[in-house]
């Protein structure tokens, strides 16, 4: 019998995605953004929900104010693998009685290929944002993990001057044999044009972050809280740019998604 997926809600990534498995079987959709709904007639076998999964009302990103679990009902069973990413952790709880369920984002395939797309489009925004190259630019990257790594040699490859502060000193000692200028956060901070933050918590303490001055560009690629203090007013410009994959790159997004749901498939 042919393979049945329902995607649901999410963002530009659920677009591309639903036209990536068109031949690999039959798809509906449900919220997905440019698409008209379509629902199986039986409960689907592969139900993708969005990649982040909830917004912060406790509901599946979408339309409106996004979708609630319950909306799903009929739609899946205990055979319906469920494939998402930041999926909460009471997902079976939300939807009772479903099959497995993967995380998508704890993939370390998917996790790499996200982290580079992610730096990859920072770049590209920071540009925009500043309205000049990278070129040569002063900048500093804390955290050097799954994000910060790519975001680095991103930056490295478009010329600019990479400094890379982390915790650890056999980090430190990587991105230094890779030619990088290598800081602790409890360094004394110095002018820096861009900060790519990839650090979910304040790593920098209030005064470090006042060192940073006006003419710096704070790109915030950590997820909440991220790296500045709740209530703290910069005097530097602050970039949000939070799930870079899906706004900036979601065909590209999408293919990577695919590859992670592939490799559990088995299918081509």
């Amino acid at each position: 019998m042919e393979t049945t997926f329902l995607l649901v809600g999410g963002d530009r990534r659920q677009f591309w995605l639903s036209r990536l498995l068109v031949f690999r079987g039959r798809v509906f959709t449900l919220g997905v953004p440019g698409l008209e709904d379509s629902l199986p007639d039986r409960p689907a076998d592969l139900l993708i929900l969005p990649t982040p999964c909830m917004n912060e009302a406790g509901l599946l990103r979408g339309p409106g104010k996004g979708l609630a679990p319950e909306a799903l009902e009929g739609f899946y069973d205990s055979g319906t693998r469920i494939y998402g990413g930041a999926l909460p952790e009471n997902i079976r709880q939300r939807l009772p009685g479903c099959g497995l369920v993967t995380e998508l984002l704890s993939d370390p395939a998917v996790a790499a290929a996200n982290g580079r797309l992610t730096a990859e489009a920072a770049a590209a925004l920071t540009e925009e944002r500043l309205e000049r190259s990278l070129y040569g630019m002063n900048c500093l990257v804390l955290g050097y993990g799954r994000v910060g790594k790519p975001m680095a040699a991103v930056l490295d490859g478009l010329h600019a001057r990479v400094t890379v502060t982390a915790r650890r000193p056999g980090v430190r000692a990587e991105a230094a044999q890779l030619g990088y200028e290598v800081r602790d956060f409890s360094d004394p901070p110095a002018p820096f044009e861009a900060v790519f933050n990839t650090v979910p918590t304040q790593a920098l303490s209030r005064q470090a972050l006042d060192a940073l001055g006006p003419d710096c560009l704070w790109v915030e690629l950590a997820s909440a809280p991220g790296g500045l203090p709740a209530g703290y007013r910069p005097a530097f410009d602050v970039l949000p740019a939070n799930s870079l994959p899906g706004r900036r790159l979601p065909r590209s997004a999408a293919a990577v998604l695919l590859e992670g749901i592939k490799a559990r498939e088995g299918i081509a």
